[in-house]
């Protein structure tokens, strides 16, 4: 069944009432392929990590579990988000394990080879250059940091059938895999959907 206009905008970028709303059903819907990017990452205890698109900022603190001597940010472009993520994950933000910024990840608000690691999951879908968005995860990851880029492709008919292609742009496979190539990376993984990973395809890939 084709998702409504306006819950697929606020899948987009939750804002409003509603909006605190879908950052509450997202943080449960999204824990599976989230938690399989987290293990992706094989983080090391001083890694200092980036997820782009953080939304709830859930992902980000089960990683401070693992980079336990690490920094660990996440920047989102909705407000509810960013309010949710800051109010929800005070007590580490508090501590300087997390910080969450407000903005775009076409202009990641980051010095040039900040981070060891850089992760984002369903979020590429609304990238109208997306290669302007990868090319800035390279440019503030390290040279050999690595990306672990989570999305549903064109291939999965039923995600295609379900979300209006006015908001969500679902590229096929290959061409994911050449933008990330182009904006600066070697594919190490591609992990092909599993059980637990709602038809999610995972690209790992590192910073060259």
């Amino acid at each position: 069944m084709r998702k409504p206009m306006i819950i697929a905008r606020q899948g987009r970028k939750p804002n409003g009432l509603l909006g605190q709303l879908v950052a509450r059903i997202m943080a449960k819907e999204t824990a599976p392929e989230n938690d399989i990017a987290v293990e992706l990452l094989a983080l090391e205890p001083r890694d200092r990590v980036l997820e782009i698109g953080c939304g709830h900022g859930h992902t980000l603190a089960k990683a401070a579990a693992l980079a336990h001597q690490g920094v660990l940010s996440g920047v989102d472009f909705s407000w509810v988000m960013h309010r949710y993520a800051m109010r929800r994950h005070r007590a580490l933000v508090r501590a300087g394990r997390l910080e969450f910024r407000f903005g775009g990840s076409d202009q990641l608000p980051y010095e040039a080879a900040t981070f060891d690691k850089a992760f984002s999951v369903h979020t590429i879908y609304f990238w109208t250059e997306p290669l302007d968005h990868l090319r800035e995860a390279r440019r503030v990851l390290k040279p050999g940091g690595r990306l672990v880029l989570g999305f549903r492709p064109a291939e999965d008919e039923s995600f295609r059938a379900t979300f209006p292609d006015e908001v969500y742009a679902i590229r096929p496979r290959a061409e994911v895999v050449d933008l990330v190539r182009r904006a600066g990376f070697e594919i190490q993984e591609i992990r092909e959907p599993g059980p637990d990973s709602r038809r999610v395809v995972f690209i790992v890939a590192r910073a060259i």
